[in-house]
């Protein structure tokens, strides 16, 4: 697999100090570790190994250690593409349509009645 011309983590690593200092007033603690994550990912700043043939000895050339933030695109592309995977094989072979209505007042209590909308009322409560 090749490497693309540009990473988020060069985006980061060229821009990020000026983006932290520009947003101060909002950006946390946790939004810099992990932006500090990314730009440090695979890089000589978290170390590395030597990988090695285990039947002829071959030694390749040196692997950087990742970060394993979950918000990395480099240490989570495979745990979404696996992810992706899994969701895909649930889908029935057909065309799907996401649909979003609201139903009038006087028939949300029949719709819980009938376990029509057992999702919707708790979410909007959370979002009123």
């Amino acid at each position: 697999m090749s490497r693309p011309p540009l990473e988020v983590a060069d985006l980061i690593r060229s821009t990020g100090a000026a983006f932290i200092e520009r947003n101060r007033q909002w950006i946390r603690w946790k939004h810099v570790k992990v932006l500090l994550a990314i730009a440090r990912c695979r890089t000589a700043a978290l170390g590395g190994h030597v990988d090695q043939c285990t039947r002829c000895g071959q030694r390749a050339t040196i692997s950087y250690n990742s970060c394993r933030n979950r918000h990395c695109p480099k240490c989570q592309t495979a745990a979404r593409d696996r992810w992706i995977g899994a969701r895909q094989k649930e889908l029935l072979p057909t065309h799907y349509v996401h649909v979003v209505f609201t139903l009038p007042a006087p028939l949300a209590p029949l719709a819980l009645q009938n376990n029509l909308w057992p999702v919707a009322p708790r979410q909007r409560r959370d979002t009123s």
